[in-house]
């Protein structure tokens, strides 16, 4: 078994988990502005990092929100679906994984990241794509099943720097 899967146990709905479902419901409300809708989030266990922008409708596994962690000045545009469980049909059960989405990195619109999987730095995911396995840094993909497309260049530490932003 993948060491980043863990098989999912009983489901039990403990006041912490009807607490983080409820900030990840509300905070896909498009009349929030970026700000609120990332602290929401952060306090529903996703960890985020600076100057990363979630788009309204975008929609966080409820199950267990705490397993997607998101890099810096990242763009999640409407629509994007991130799930941290998913159904093993070979034998019949329910399993987690951890969503990890590297810095710089963008997920183009209405795409759904299934399976536990590591999109790198840079990464572009295009509109409307389903990932299903990890991505390596500085390369486009797309399709559903996402496929490669193509690489792309790095940033160089003077477009950083030029980037600036607060968080």
């Amino acid at each position: 078994m993948n060491p980043k899967i863990d098989r999912l146990g009983q489901t039990s709905y403990p006041l912490k988990r009807i607490w983080r479902k409820l900030l990840v419901t509300l905070s896909e409300s498009p009349w929030l502005y970026t700000k609120l809708r990332v602290r929401l989030l952060r306090m529903a266990g996703i960890s985020i990092g600076p100057r990363s922008f979630i788009g309204a409708h975008v929609g966080f596994d409820g199950i267990r929100p705490d397993l997607v962690e998101i890099g810096e000045h990242v763009g999640i545009t409407t629509g994007v679906q991130i799930l941290t469980h998913f159904y093993n049909p070979d034998n019949c059960g329910m399993y987690l994984g951890k969503v990890t989405i590297g810095n710089d990195a963008f997920i183009g619109m209405n795409s759904l990241i299934v399976n536990s999987v590591e999109i790198g730095e840079g990464a572009v995911v295009a509109a409307g794509s389903v990932v299903t396995k990890d991505i390596p840094a500085w390369e486009i993909w797309g399709g559903n099943p996402a496929k490669f497309i193509r690489k792309r260049q790095p940033i160089n530490e003077l477009n950083k720097a030029n980037r600036g932003g607060v968080n």
